[in-house]
């Protein structure tokens, strides 16, 4: 079955991917790893289990407002059911987008780059950056070992990061991570230039994590 993963990225996308980071490291002991995902979370799932809620709040609603009239169960048990329908549209349409706002799905991407990163081996000069794309959510995060965060301004990983982002809209999801690994090995580099007895300590081509 295709995924997103499928869908953006060709064979040979990984392919200059993977290029792109053997060339960023072989100027540095940096390690940069490439993971890619189709969603960070089951947004269709929630969507309906909320909408669901709604509609049993509606139905609920309406046999409490009705409570004292006598019109048959028939009657308030149809009532019932068209208002919970109308709460589970309304609930679909509207609360559905607002679940997707841009601040959650950064958060919960973010917070999924992480947990893929505490799983990375750690590399010998703790050198090793993630960049972590969620495709569903059009979201991007990239997560620095200790070792080279250390060393450049924390607001500096939303450069090579908003690279990313505005290819992502763009249908440019490859040239974007390329632009950002060339601008990560530029600064990895400057910091953690390569030695002698340097080797590759994590893959260089794209993996998804679907």
């Amino acid at each position: 079955m295709a995924t997103l993963v499928d869908k953006y990225f060709s064979q040979a996308d990984f392919d200059a991917i993977e290029t792109s980071v053997r060339k960023a490291e072989q100027q540095s002991s940096g390690e940069i790893v490439v993971l890619l995902t189709s969603q960070s979370k089951q947004w269709q799932i929630e969507r309906l289990i909320h909408s669901s809620l709604a509609a049993v709040i509606a139905m609920l609603a309406a046999l409490y407002f009705t409570r004292e009239n006598n019109w048959g169960i028939y009657y308030n048990t149809t009532q019932a059911l068209l208002w919970g329908g109308i709460g589970f549209v309304a609930a679909y349409f509207s609360w559905g987008q607002f679940l997707k706002r841009a601040g959650r799905r950064q958060k919960i991407v973010w917070n999924r780059a992480l947990r893929h990163f505490r799983r990375i081996p750690a590399s010998r000069a703790q050198t090793a950056v993630l960049i972590f794309l969620s495709l569903a959510e059009e979201q991007a995060a990239i997560v620095a070992d200790k070792g080279i965060a250390s060393k450049v301004p924390e607001d500096y990983w939303h450069r090579p990061q908003s690279l990313v982002a505005k290819a992502m809209k763009d249908g440019k999801h490859a040239e974007g991570i390329i632009q950002a690994i060339e601008m990560l090995g530029v600064e990895l580099a400057a910091h953690f230039p390569r030695q002698s007895d340097d080797i590759n300590e994590l893959p260089d081509r794209p993996k998804s994590a679907d």
